[in-house]
């Protein structure tokens, strides 16, 4: 049920041109799902609060899964008697919602059909849900996603949990930690969840995680058993947080009969039904059983969901799609753009295939990346495990598309020998480029805007096939036919670095953004030195004995509070280390807690370290984000350089750094919008905003400083592929720009 304020002259209209523009473009067969709506907002900018509502309403939200399943549900729902009103054709933002409810209104306004199933983005959840109040929202899950667009779990958990109604029932999953905490204030909860399985790991998977904290107090989990990512059972070993008892259990799973079993905790006896599943894999059974609850919530009989599933109704292949050419399979498999979490999973779904295979990567959004006036943000490649990729059966690597430089230098970091990856221009390059001879599979994962090339890329192969054309045999070094990936392949001198120290500050959380990739840099710089990954609750090593570097990310506005707090008796150390010229990199959310105070998402104020002479204003949800070039003179004889990257943030800064800043800002901003002066330097420490990672994207910067944690002149990991990619982005992001023309992201 949703309120619905009065109309007005001025609603009759907005509604009127909307149901207009929906047919005309249903009479170009285009399909514009937000059009309508967002001409009639423009019109009417309450247009959602006015139009009526379906009586019943069930949304689908989380990060990653609620297309899919929000399609699935649909189907169900519609072979059981059901007739929803769904937005599969319009868009799951504000404006998408306000196309499909222009379309099932009649001219008064009223709505024809009075249930709707509709997928809802999560961040627009904060513009929709005050107007449209669902009787059942299901959440999936929630990770980090765009960093551009939705910040940090944290961030997008606090929109959605403020903007639940107390009316609403929320379908849970009980193995998300994060997401089965949301919106105390609605009572009716219904959880669901996978039991162990044989596949389990025994802890999270992959190179950072979203829940290595508790996210009630900060203190470390202990994990029993992890189903995908972050997803499984877990305990804090400070306050005793724990999942939540399911109300729909999966008890069993047989992958070779396509079946799975839910115990339903909530009916008395516990009774059990067995489902099917027509593909199976660990994402797909989190998709069904979630739709598999919500249908049951709204009383259709577990027999009625099985026969609907058994005939027809099931899991789609619109991400996934196979064929099988002269005896080598061409796969596509659709990543989220952005999503380090679904790009990681799609890649491991890559790998765990049988046979040998070739990849294909056309992983950056064709149509961000060639804007002249704008440039994708990278940073998400170092939160993604390409080290998937690193399994002997990955017998070649193409990165193919716009931001692949980046991505070869990132696959450099990952391990992958230069003899199984190359960068081509394009996707009917890649194909073309090929070796196809002892290859059982052929994958392409993509962005889901790319579909496009995939598909370009597929024909191209699947006419190579057809023809016998097989291309020349894959020449790999003895070690590689031998499937030895236990180290990571370098290109600097194996004893670069022995008797350094060098310290990373709370890795469990402090690697937001991509700035793990700073650290990541750093030890491929320098493989023989000693890398200290200090933890929460933990003395910080700088605090006891001698280092020669110091290295803090970003990270969420909670883990920001604790780590000022944990870091506050040691403050006076670090501004002595600082002054003594030991390096520090501190950046992002991470260098706000060296100033004086910091705001906090409750509007409170925490104290900062005070170790530097400024205060950050937290303005969420205002965020700020562009492009940045600047120059850094370090002022000890090294020349000037020239600094990219990018700005994203909820904060504005307030003090003078004019005389001991960072960077001179050429584009973008400093301290604040109008500030020419960016971060701060105080001796050996470094505070910045610019996000790349830093390091990594810029090797005049990491070559200065490696060699003050040195003390000496070193080679920079990469650097021939660091330098590439650096000159590409120059090229892009240094080009003279068009009279009142700004560079944003």
């Amino acid at each position: 049920m949703s309120t619905t304020e009065k109309k007005g002259l001025r609603f009759y209209a907005a509604l009127a041109v909307g149901k207009l523009a929906a047919t005309v473009l249903t009479a170009l067969r285009r399909n514009g799902g937000q059009l309508p709506g967002n001409i009639a907002e423009r019109i009417d900018p309450a247009f959602l609060a006015h139009i009526d509502k379906p009586e019943h309403i069930v949304f689908v939200t989380g990060t990653n899964g609620k297309t899919t399943t929000s399609n699935l549900l649909d189907d169900l729902l519609q072979a059981n008697g059901f007739d929803p009103v769904t937005n599969r054709a319009g868009g799951n933002v504000a404006n998408g919602i306000e196309s499909t409810l222009i379309k099932n209104a009649k001219l008064s306004g009223a709505q024809r059909e009075q249930f709707a199933c509709m997928e809802l983005d999560e961040l627009s959840s904060r513009l929709v849900l005050p107007h449209v109040t669902p009787d059942i929202l299901l959440v999936c899950n929630l990770y980090r996603d765009s960093f551009m667009r939705n910040a940090n779990p944290d961030y997008i958990f606090g929109v959605l949990s403020k903007s639940i109604s107390p009316e609403t029932e929320l379908v849970l999953n009980a193995d998300d930690l994060i997401s089965c905490r949301l919106a105390p204030q609605a009572t009716k909860r219904v959880y669901f969840s996978i039991g162990r399985l044989a596949q389990d790991t025994e802890g999270p998977q992959g190179i950072v995680c979203d829940l290595t904290a508790c996210p009630e107090c900060g203190a470390e989990l202990a994990y029993d058993y992890c189903h995908l990512r972050h997803l499984g059972r877990a305990t804090c070993t400070g306050c005793g947080f724990t999942n939540p008892a399911p109300d729909y259990e999966v008890t069993s799973v047989s992958e070779e009969g396509h079946s799975f079993t839910v115990r339903e905790n909530c009916e008395p006896g516990a009774p059990e039904h067995s489902y099917h599943i027509a593909s199976y894999s660990i994402t797909n059974l989190y998709n069904l059983l979630s739709a598999v609850v919500v249908a049951r919530r709204l009383g259709i009989s577990a027999d009625d969901i099985a026969a609907s599933l058994e005939q027809g109704v099931n899991i789609t292949s619109l991400r996934y799609s196979s064929e099988e050419v002269a005896g080598v399979r061409l796969v596509n498999v659709a990543a989220k753009g952005e999503n380090s979490t679904a790009t990681s999973t799609a890649i491991q779904t890559v790998c765990n295939e049988p046979g040998e295979k070739a990849v294909v990567l056309i992983l950056a959004d064709n149509y961000l990346a060639t804007n002249p006036y704008a440039s994708e943000y990278t940073g998400w490649y170092y939160q993604t495990d390409f080290e998937y990729l690193r399994e002997p059966s990955v017998r070649q690597v193409i990165v193919a598309g716009a931001r692949g430089e980046d991505l070869l230098l990132r696959l450099r970091l990952a391990g992958m020998d230069p003899a199984r990856v190359s960068l081509v221009p394009a996707a009917e390059d890649a194909a073309r480029a090929l070796s196809l001879k002892g290859i059982d599979g052929v994958f392409v994962p993509y962005d889901i805007f790319n579909g496009d090339q995939a598909e370009r890329c597929r024909a191209i192969v699947r006419e190579r096939l057809e023809a016998g054309d097989l291309g020349d045999e894959l020449e790999l070094p003895a070690t590689e036919k031998a499937g030895d990936q236990s180290q990571v392949a370098t290109d600097v001198p194996a004893d670069q670095g022995a008797g350094l120290v060098i310290e990373l500050l709370y890795p469990e959380f402090a690697n937001q953004a991509g700035d793990n990739g700073n650290a990541l840099y750093l030890r491929a710089c320098f493989p023989a030195a000693e890398f200290v990954e200090t933890p929460y609750g933990t003395t910080p090593a700088f605090a006891t004995r001698d280092v020669n570097a110091v290295v803090l990310g970003g990270m969420t506005e909670t883990h920001q509070q604790l780590a000022a707090e944990a870091l506050a008796p040691h403050a006076a150390r670090l501004a002595e280390l600082a002054d003594a010229g030991v390096p520090m990199l501190f950046t992002h959310s991470g260098a706000e807690i060296l100033g004086k105070r910091f705001g906090t998402p409750e509007g409170a104020t925490a104290a900062g370290l005070g170790v530097l002479d400024f205060e950050t204003r937290l303005e969420m949800p205002r965020r700020y984000i562009c492009s940045f070039v600047g120059s850094f003179d370090p002022k000890d004889g090294t020349d000037p350089m020239t600094i990219l990257g990018f700005k994203i943030q909820f904060t504005q800064m307030v003090g003078n750094n004019v005389t001991t800043p960072f960077i001179k800002v050429d584009r973008g901003w400093g301290l604040s919008t109008g500030s020419s002066y960016e971060g701060f330097r105080r001796g050996g420490l470094i505070a910045s905003w610019v996000l790349g990672p830093i390091l990594a994207t810029n090797p005049d910067f990491a070559t200065w400083f490696c060699k003050q944690v040195a003390g000496q002149e070193v080679q920079i990991a990469f650097e021939h592929d660091a330098r590439e990619a650096y000159r590409v982005r120059t090229s892009e992001l240094c080009k003279p720009l068009p009279k009142g023309k700004t560079i944003v992201c």
